[in-house]
């Protein structure tokens, strides 16, 4: 019974984070990133010269934390492409075709989504010294200078990093 009632939670918790990349993607129109929006193959390859460096960890959920500072990837990359950089190609993933046009990421270095645990987008603040989830899916997140962002394998909400802070929203 236990494992049904969290089925049914985490169930509704990606329908409901689904629902909200669909409202952000309407609301915020142009802005956000579409560079692999197309759900064909995708190599993470761009022609962009400029370039951004980014912080990444990703939270295998066992214990093993793996960082990858100071990355210098094109400026035109989305999260999407920087996670199938840094994973060598090794994602695994549900594509949503319009309307949504994003990719459902089910699985990192042959780490599966198997409930009740899934990978989780976030997005640390600095401002507030805290993590929050993306609002957004992976493809929607346009990179910047000095971002640090992570992946978690994880029952969904905690932290990527053990004993950090975490908000709802970054301000």
């Amino acid at each position: 019974m236990f494992y049904l009632v969290l089925g049914l939670i985490a169930a509704l918790l990606v329908a409901a984070q689904v629902g909200a990349y669909y409202y952000l993607q309407r609301s915020y129109g142009g802005t956000l990133s579409t560079s692999s929006a197309q759900c064909g193959p995708s190599n993470g390859s761009s022609a962009g010269t400029n370039v951004v460096e980014t912080n990444t960890l990703i939270n295998y959920g066992n214990g093993t934390l793996r960082w990858y500072n100071e990355t210098n990837i094109p400026a035109t990359w989305n999260f999407y492409q920087l996670t199938l950089h840094l994973a060598n190609g090794n994602v695994k993933e549900q594509c949503y075709g319009t309307p949504y046009n994003e990719h459902y990421v089910t699985g990192i270095n042959n780490v599966n989504n198997q409930n009740p645990f899934y990978w989780t987008v976030w997005i640390f603040c600095q401002s507030q010294n805290a993590w929050a989830t993306s609002p957004v899916g992976a493809d929607r997140i346009r990179l910047s200078n000095g971002q640090t962002l992570a992946w978690a394998y994880e029952v969904p909400y905690q932290a990527p990093l053990p004993g950090a802070g975490t908000i709802a929203f970054c301000s």
